[in-house]
């Protein structure tokens, strides 16, 4: 990112979780800014500075790369890990020890199961889509209305992060099963 503001709105790295931007499940965002402030005001205000200092310095050869080769120290120590005989998973997507990198993949192995596209996936969404509108007391064909009369935009935001969220679908594809435009969707998600 060029901008610390292109960096706070980019929801897919941890950063925007810290700045509250977006909600990062999986980052402890308190944990974070506590080594930058006693309040959270002055917490994000002294890391948005530091990582601001991180940008201006630009791409540093010593941070670039990731993976088995600078997990280890270099080619020399992989190289040296060959000839003992000694191996470990890497991963050039993933910074961290062999364990680690193993753990990381059957996470997302697990996760993905449930994004690929299956013969019965549209079915599951479909049958999810008429459990919630059947709570809410509401038809599939008035969901899919494009009407924004209440509960209607409630229940379409909580069914379009769960089709984005837990089944993978793009937002067009969620578009298409709330009868909405794709526009609409990123508005919802953007709304979180």
């Amino acid at each position: 990112m060029k901008t610390i503001s292109k960096l706070d709105n980019y929801k897919w790295c941890g950063h925007s979780g810290v700045v509250g931007k977006y909600q990062v499940d999986w980052q402890d965002r308190d944990d974070v800014l506590k080594w930058f402030g006693q309040t959270e005001e002055n917490a994000k205000k002294s890391y948005r500075s530091y990582i601001k200092k991180g940008i201006e310095l630009g791409k540093r050869p010593d941070l670039t790369g990731g993976g088995l080769i600078r997990s280890m120290g270099g080619w020399s120590a992989v190289k040296s890990m060959r000839k003992n005989g000694e191996k470990t998973e890497g991963d050039d997507r993933i910074l961290g020890s062999g364990s680690f990198v193993s753990e990381m993949i059957c996470q997302a192995d697990e996760k993905i199961k449930y994004q690929l596209p299956s013969a019965d996936l549209g079915e599951r969404i479909e049958k999810r889509i008429q459990e919630c509108c059947k709570k809410e007391n509401i038809t599939v064909t008035m969901l899919r209305s494009g009407s924004r009369i209440s509960p209607l935009p409630k229940i379409r935001k909580i069914i379009a992060l769960i089709l984005v969220n837990r089944y993978g679908l793009s937002l067009a594809e969620t578009a298409r099963y709330l009868g909405i435009s794709t526009s609409g969707i990123a508005q919802i998600l953007r709304r979180r």
